[in-house]
This record gives C-alpha cells, structure tokens and sequence, in this order.
C-alpha cells in the first residue's frame, strides 16, 4: 500500500512541538525523544555516584520511557495486520485526547502529582505516533526522532551512487528534519507566549493532522514527495 507522505510531516512537527513543550514546562524531559531521555536517565544515574553534579532526576526519563514504551505497545494490535488510514487517523485523534488531557492538568491543576501525569499522558501518546510512523513503511520518516532522519538524508542524498529513489528519500527526510525543527520552534514559542496553556495549540494540530490522515489519499505522486 503506498502513503501519502505529507500528513508524516505535519506529526513530525506536532512531535517537535510537544517536545519542547515538555522539555521546557515538565522540567527537563522529552516526551517524544526516548534518545534523549536515556542519556538524561544515564547522567542521573551517574550523577548518584558522585561522577556529575546531581541536577538531574532518575525519575521523570524513567516514566517518560516507560510511558512512551506502553502507548506503543498499545497502538501496535491496532495496526498488526497493515497499515491503514483511517485507524492511524483513529490512534492520532486519540494523541490528541491525551495531549488535550495534559493539557487540562497542566494549566489548571497545582500539585506535585501534575507533571508526572503530564510526562505519562503525552509520552504515550508519542509512542502511539511512533508506531504509525513505523507501520506506514516510509524510510527516514519516523517523526518522533530525527537521528535516523538525518542519517538518511545524509547517506541517501550524498552518496555518490544514490538513485532517483534514494535522492527522494533524502528530500524526505530533510524535510522531515525541517518540520521538526519548526515544530519545536512552535514549541518554544507557545511555552514562552502562553506558558501552562501551551499545550492547548498542540491539541489542535494533533486534531488538524488526524483529519489529514483520515482524508489522505494513496497516490504514486504522493508516495513520492
């Protein structure tokens, strides 16, 4: 089955989005980057055997990881057998309801309990999008992580006996690289402009990129661009 691609760079720039979101408003924890996450975790680790200044916490990376781990496992029975639109939009719309439910706790709730809560909903609803991009099949695509990205584009774009195909997926993930980089500029921008609220906007692009899903329609153009 061939995707249309565009609707992947449009939760690659949700992903950013939230991602700085969370780094900055849920004390330095990514929600859609486990990368980071695991090195945090690391150095707060380390950091209890006297190596590092102790600044970090074991905590939050670990419940961002193991959230994220569990909204993955959760989306995968729903698209086991192949990738299809309508369930991805079905599992995004549902991000969007996490997300929107952080958001509820963030802006209007003051406790020490509001932040895990935070880290948990939108962690999972990250590792749910990470599995619609793994099943949708579309290399350097995986817009919840750019390292694999920016291989692609570098390995599939530079190398000297790259065909049409691999110059494409270059394009792509370049792209792919750009949204997400946008996406976190947002993030940023939202946190410092609406602070506790700055999720709200993200709620709305969850909704936005479900319904281009639902109506994207599988085409060899699409599948190309």
């Amino acid at each position: 089955m061939r995707v249309a691609v565009s609707p992947f760079y449009g939760l690659s720039f949700a992903a950013g989005c939230v991602d700085a979101i969370s780094f900055v408003g849920f004390g330095g924890v990514f929600t859609a980057n486990m990368t980071g996450n695991t090195v945090l975790l690391g150095i707060a680790i380390a950091s209890r055997l006297g190596v590092v200044p102790r600044t970090l916490g074991i905590v939050p990376p670990l419940v961002a990881i193991a959230a994220f781990v569990v909204g993955a496992i959760a989306a995968l029975p729903v698209l086991r057998a192949q990738f299809e639109l309508r369930r991805a939009a079905r599992i995004v719309l549902a991000e969007a309801v996490l997300v929107g439910l952080a958001s509820l706790a963030f802006d209007g709730l003051r406790n020490d309990f509001v932040i895990p809560l935070c880290i948990v909903l939108v962690s999972f609803a990250m590792g749910a999008q990470s599995i619609v991009a793994a099943k949708a099949g579309l290399p350097g695509i995986s817009t919840t992580y750019v390292t694999g990205t920016l291989v692609t584009a570098v390995t599939k774009g530079l190398f000297a006996g790259s065909d049409d195909l691999g110059r494409r997926q270059a394009a792509r993930a370049a792209r792919t690289w750009v949204v997400y980089l946008a996406g976190a500029a947002l993030g940023g921008l939202l946190f410092i402009g609406f602070h506790r609220a700055a999720l709200w906007p993200a709620v709305a692009v969850f909704v936005a990129n479900a319904g281009w899903l639902a109506c994207s329609v599988p085409s060899t153009s699409s599948s190309k661009a």
